[in-house]
C-alpha cells in the first residue's frame, strides 16, 4: 500500500512540475526569443531555416540554442528537487504560524526582571576557585615515585 501511495504521489508531482515548468519556460521562451517550443509552426520554421542553410551567427541565436538543449537537464533537476520537499508540512506551515500567534503565552505581559549582576572581576575569581577546587588533588604515594622504587629495591637485595 505504502509502494502504491508513493507511486501516485510520484506521478500527482511529476505533473504538477511538467505543467508548471512547461508555463514558467514557455512564458520565458517567447518573451525573450518569439519561439514556442511547444508549438509545431515554431519549430516547422527553425526546421525550414536549418534546411536552407542558415547559419547560427548571432549571440542570441546561440543562446537560443543552447538553452533548448538545456531544456531536460532544468527539467530534471527541478524533478529531483520537487520529489524531496516535504510538501505536507509546506501545507501545515502557515496553521503552525498562526497556532504560535495565537499562542497564549504570546498574549501574557512577561516582566524581564535582571538580578545577580556581579562584576566580571568577582566572576573571573569565582571560576578560578571552581577550576582549582575540581582539580584532583595530588596522591601523596605517587609523588616520589623513584623514592618508593629505591626503598622497594633495596628491600629484594
Amino acid at each position: 500500500m505504502k509502494k502504491i501511495l508513493r507511486l501516485i504521489r510520484s506521478l500527482l508531482i511529476i505533473t504538477a512540475w511538467t505543467f508548471l515548468f512547461s508555463c514558467v519556460f514557455r512564458a520565458l521562451f517567447i518573451a525573450v526569443w518569439n519561439f514556442d517550443f511547444t508549438s509545431d509552426v515554431s519549430w516547422s520554421i527553425m526546421r525550414e531555416y536549418w534546411n536552407r542553410g542558415g547559419i547560427i551567427k548571432s549571440p542570441m541565436d546561440i543562446a537560443l540554442f543552447v538553452a533548448l538543449a538545456l531544456l531536460p537537464i532544468f527539467w530534471f533537476i527541478g524533478l529531483r528537487k520537487a520529489l524531496k520537499v516535504n510538501y505536507l508540512q509546506f501545507i501545515i506551515s502557515p496553521l503552525e504560524g498562526l497556532r504560535r500567534l495565537f499562542n497564549e503565552k504570546s498574549f501574557s505581559n512577561e516582566r524581564v526582571v535582571i538580578r545577580n549582576l556581579k562584576s566580571s572581576q568577582q566572576r573571573a575569581e569565582e571560576i578560578k576557585e571552581e577550576l582549582t577546587s575540581m582539580k584532583p588533588a595530588k596522591a601523596e604515594s605517587s609523588q616520589n615515585i623513584r623514592t618508593q622504587i629505591r626503598k622497594k629495591r633495596s628491600d629484594d637485595e
